[in-house]
């Protein structure tokens, strides 16, 4: 009789093995994804001057920052209407408001830029830095400024916080 119940015995403790190792693969699976998930959520901040002149402030992977108009709720980077700074070695950046529903960004410094928007709805600032300059900003006798009646939203990327001419917004 005990040599009968041997082949069944190892047959048991073979299931047993399998069912473990299913078991650890599905579990590793299960963390991966709950990892993964986590990390495409990436941290943001929202900045609003009202319900339609917003801009998001996204941090991607390494020294990535996203600058995505309006209030943007995806989990993942968006595939239009952003621009993505890699290596800012300036805290701050500000968003001005344009009259034509164009955000633009301005951003100190020379960082890599890269901007994708097939519809027109947020440029860089400095591509057009005298022309945006002339219709934006005037000297004060100290620094340059933005003119009376411009929407904008100055922010420090760092500390998270952003302020406008009757300001600090958060």
């Amino acid at each position: 009789m005990a040599n009968a119940n041997q082949p069944v015995s190892g047959a048991t403790k073979m299931v047993k093995m399998i069912l473990k190792i299913l078991l650890i693969c599905f579990l590793g699976l299960i963390g991966y994804m709950i990892i993964d998930a986590l990390i495409s959520l990436s941290p943001r901040t929202v900045y609003c001057l009202s319900d339609n002149q917003c801009i998001t402030v996204m941090n991607g992977k390494d020294d990535e920052i996203y600058f995505i108009p309006g209030k943007y709720t995806g989990k993942e980077i968006p595939s239009d209407d952003y621009i993505k700074v890699i290596h800012l070695t300036r805290d701050f950046a500000s968003a001005v408001f344009s009259k034509n529903n164009v955000v633009l960004i301005r951003i100190d410094g020379n960082p890599k830029v890269i901007q994708r928007s097939s519809r027109g709805v947020i440029k860089l600032y400095n591509d057009d830095l005298a022309k945006n300059d002339s219709l934006y900003t005037c000297f004060d006798g100290i620094d340059s400024v933005y003119k009376k009646g411009v929407h904008f939203i100055n922010m420090n990327l760092t500390e998270n916080y952003a302020w406008n001419s009757d300001g600090k917004l958060k």
